[in-house]
C-alpha cells in the first residue's frame, strides 16, 4: 500500500513538473496606482471621537468647501453622515490659522429603529504645518423627525491624516 501511494504521489510530481514549465507562462500583471499627489493636502481621513464615534473622511474641493462623510456608532446602532462645510472665517492665534466653518449635515442611525437627524454643523480646526495632520472639534444641533421627533445634538474631536 504505502509502495502504491508512493509511486501515485511520484506520478503525479512528475506530471505537473513536466505541465509547469511548458503550459504556465509569466503574464503580466495589472497594477493600481494610489498615487495622491494629485489630492494636494485636499482630502483627510481619521478617527473622530465622541458621540458619535467612527471613521471620518473629508475632501476640500475649494478653499471655502469641504465635503464631509462619517461612518460610527453610538454604542448600540450604526450610524452614516455627511455635512457640507462651508468655511466661515479663518482666526489667525500666533501665526497659526484655524479655520472656523459651518453648514448642513445629515446623519441616519441604524438599530432596532431607524432614525434621521438633520442638523447644523459647526466645526473649528486646526491643521499642523509641518505634519500632515488635522485636528477638529465639531457640533451639530438638530432634530431627530423620523423614529421619533426630538432634539438631539451629536458632537466630536477627530484626528485625520491629511493627504
Amino acid at each position: 500500500m504505502r509502495r502504491l501511494i508512493f509511486t501515485f504521489i511520484m506520478t503525479i510530481l512528475s506530471i505537473s513538473s513536466g505541465y509547469s514549465e511548458t503550459k504556465f507562462q509569466d503574464k503580466e500583471i495589472p497594477e493600481i496606482n494610489l498615487d495622491t499627489r494629485e489630492l494636494e493636502g485636499k482630502a483627510k481621513a481619521g478617527l473622530a471621537l465622541g458621540y458619535p464615534t467612527g471613521l471620518t473622511f473629508g475632501y476640500r474641493p475649494a478653499n471655502y468647501l469641504e465635503v464631509n462623510a462619517f461612518a460610527g456608532t453610538h454604542g448600540k446602532d450604526f450610524t452614516l453622515g455627511g455635512s457640507l462645510l462651508f468655511t466661515l472665517v479663518e482666526i489667525k492665534i500666533a501665526q497659526e490659522m484655524f479655520p472656523l466653518s459651518a453648514g448642513p449635515a445629515v446623519y441616519t442611525s441604524f438599530s432596532s429603529d431607524f432614525s434621521l437627524m438633520t442638523g447644523a454643523c459647526v466645526r473649528w480646526e486646526y491643521t499642523f504645518q509641518d505634519v500632515p495632520l488635522n485636528l477638529y472639534i465639531q457640533a451639530v444641533p438638530g432634530i431627530i423627525f423620523i423614529s421619533d421627533f426630538q432634539f438631539a445634538l451629536k458632537s466630536s474631536f477627530a484626528v485625520r491624516y491629511v493627504f
